[in-house]
């Protein structure tokens, strides 16, 4: 957990404080941060898994991306559509999103946040937690024990980086590496839950945090969107019926 904790830490400390979240100049310096922890979190994965277990890297859950951009697409959009909806719903009852800024400007920033969440937290954070860490995990548990170990050890890691104890904070996190971790229990690849850590973590910031999207309800009603539900139609779906063949071909059934 070092090189990511290292790397999250000198990015929060040496990045100036931004005015404007949305500034494609502070979101593209977020991205090129990303690109060096996430090059240098694998690189230590890497290492580790081939040199000091001996084993393949898809032993670790990262498998080839040839095949796993097919489950990181289907975690974003077991995230989005479910997210989606319950805003919709809840345009209805009141609580509307509302875009502030012209269409291209919306576009832009999505894409550059998305890219800087995948680079600086999504990839780095998949491929150590539920990567080397869930596959070091495993010789010592199983199944379930696995997924609880690791989800308290990414809380305790958010915890520690944010020095922020929050027991509201925490249960979100661990709520987040119980899902992430049940989808590659399920997939055997870190690549879905990348998807859908990315998907979530680029909503939820743009909706909390950025002026380009507005939110007419209160923080609970948009966690229940952002959250709640998506996590439990996740849960849900895979369990009951897996992933599909045209994502994942030869890939592992529920258990």
């Amino acid at each position: 957990m070092l090189p990511l904790g290292l790397g999250l830490t000198l990015a929060t400390t040496l990045l100036p404080a931004a005015q404007d979240l949305s500034d494609p100049a502070t979101l593209a310096i977020r991205i090129l941060a990303g690109l060096v922890i996430s090059a240098l979190t694998i690189a230590v994965v890497a290492l580790l898994v081939r040199y000091v277990d001996r084993k393949r890297l898809r032993d670790a859950g990262l498998t080839n991306i040839r095949t796993g951009w097919r489950l990181a697409i289907w975690g974003a959009v077991v995230w989005t559509v479910p997210a989606a909806l319950t805003f919709g719903v809840l345009a209805l009852v009141g609580a509307p999103l509302t875009v502030t800024v012209p269409l291209p400007d919306l576009a832009g920033t999505v894409v550059l946040l998305l890219l800087a969440v995948l680079l600086a937290e999504a990839i780095p954070e998949e491929a150590l937690f539920r990567g080397y860490i869930t596959t070091v995990l495993g010789a010592l548990t199983r199944g379930w024990g696995v997924i609880i170990v690791q989800a308290v050890l990414f809380t305790l890691f958010a915890g520690l980086l944010r020095q922020n104890w929050n027991p509201v904070d925490l249960s979100l996190f661990l709520a987040m590496g119980v899902g992430f971790g049940y989808l590659r229990m399920i997939t055997g690849s870190v690549w879905m839950p990348i998807g859908f850590h990315a998907a979530f973590q680029t909503g939820s910031q743009l909706i909390l945090s950025h002026d380009a999207v507005d939110f007419a309800g209160d923080t609970g009603a948009a966690m229940l969107a952002l959250g709640v539900i998506p996590f439990t139609v996740a849960a849900i779906l895979v369990s009951s019926t897996g992933i599909p063949r045209i994502v994942n071909p030869g890939g592992r059934a529920p258990r």
